[in-house]
């Protein structure tokens, strides 16, 4: 039987390394140079203009607005934030009372964008909503094992005899019992506008975890968010427009109708094959602008066959795990009168339950294609089928493989 260190929660898993959001921003506009931004209170993706709004300073959704406000306000640079969800004052006035019209229903958002110029002179508005939360539960089925259990003992720091001894060995019947197991769901989605009501930015994000709360997960999308967008104003998603070096533009990608369709998905796969370019390319210039009346030398194109979420549900299993049930310290002196103390620790073996649980995993395979501009011809080509937490580590995984290929044929 496996032993492992037992840990609190047994349901979290490590943390991806990326842990990317689906991310897209209008690349044509100078984001980076705006200074104030109006963000509203928390919705509902399927009612989006009624506000999710409490003034007890206790409540989670009083917290939940806050939060995704401290986020700009403590972390973004040269960036002013106008809260409309209650708790901030300037100058002595509630800013949800005084922009209350703003959270009037507008019959389009031209309207809306319209009222948060004249109220409040921003250069954008952030629109954040819940696309899900709530908690799934389900059975864990009752389980019986039959499991390998020993103990012994262990000295150390003796005259002569460290080492193991008194180790014994058996077969436990365990038993875990039916239990209710409760999956924490949540999805947020942000979209963000000029004042002239043009989409600028749409972000999304998901969490499907086990053993945490709403506070938690809510926490965790909007500092992925936050990151994408102190990044944007940081200027780090800038050209690399390098004079003299060869020009690299890019063509549509295919995606699966399914995920096509979804605005965020599509944009998302756009912005981060743009992205990775200007991340990953060396000595050339990304002309990521469509309009350019630059000539380019090369296209990036592609074809995405594959992006969905692989559900699995995982049945009830024991581990082990080793652990320490009593320590005895003797103390002996050498043949030189020096002091030494010798650890007699005696260890048992201890079963740790783990519930049935589903985990998730986004599989995308996609085939990205380096073009000459000028003859049509395919120059460089890389197909990858890759699976992890997120869509977005996993379509960038890829990416980022091609565009080392990439930097190879520039060498060459």
């Amino acid at each position: 039987m496996l032993k492992i260190f037992l840990v609190a929660m047994i349901f979290l898993l490590p943390m991806p390394a990326q842990a990317y959001g689906i991310f897209w921003y209008d690349m044509s506009l100078d984001i980076p140079m705006w200074k104030k931004v109006v963000i509203f209170p928390l919705a509902n993706s399927s009612d989006k203009n009624n506000w999710l709004i409490s003034r007890d300073e206790n409540s989670l959704l009083y917290w939940e607005n806050k939060h995704l406000m401290e986020r700009f306000e403590k972390k973004i640079k040269n960036m002013h934030t106008v809260r409309l969800a209650p708790g901030i004052k300037e100058k002595d006035e509630i800013l949800v009372d005084k922009f209350s019209v703003l959270l009037n229903p507008y019959p389009t958002e031209k309207s809306r964008g319209t009222a948060v110029f004249e109220q409040t002179g921003a250069d954008m508005y952030l629109l954040p909503r819940f696309k899900q939360n709530r908690v799934q539960v389900d059975i864990s089925p009752r389980a019986e094992f039959n499991v390998q259990l020993s103990s012994w003992t262990e000295i150390s720091g003796s005259q002569n005899n460290d080492g193991t001894y008194d180790k014994k060995t058996w077969t436990e019947h365990h038993v875990i019992p039916e239990t209710k197991v409760y999956l924490h769901i949540m999805e947020l989605e942000f979209e963000g506008y000029d004042t002239e009501a043009n989409k600028v930015l749409l972000f999304t994000d998901a969490r499907r975890e086990y053993g945490v709360d709403e506070q938690h997960q809510f926490r965790n999308i909007t500092k992925y968010l936050r990151k994408d967008f102190g990044e944007l104003k940081s200027g780090k998603h800038k050209d690399k427009d390098k004079a003299g070096r060869i020009n690299v533009g890019f063509k549509n990608i295919n995606l699966p109708p399914d995920v096509g369709n979804d605005e965020y998905s599509l944009k998302g796969a756009y912005f981060g094959m743009k992205f990775e370019a200007m991340d990953k390319l060396k000595d050339v210039s990304v002309i990521t602008d469509a309009t350019s009346d630059k000539d380019l030398n090369y296209y990036v194109t592609g074809n995405v066959d594959v992006w969905k979420l692989i559900s699995k549900w995982n049945l009830p299993h024991v581990t082990t795990t080793s652990e320490l049930i009593s320590t005895e310290t003797t103390k002996w002196k050498d043949n030189k009168g020096k002091e030494h103390k010798m650890y007699t620790r005696k260890y048992k073996d201890k079963i740790v339950d783990h519930y049935a649980y589903w985990s998730f995993t986004w599989n995308v395979s996609a085939t990205f294609y380096l073009v000459n501009a000028k003859t049509g011809q395919v120059v460089v080509a890389e197909s990858a089928n890759e699976f992890d937490d997120k869509p977005m580590d996993a379509y960038r995984k890829i990416l980022r493989n091609f565009y080392g290929k990439v930097n190879e044929y520039f060498k060459k």
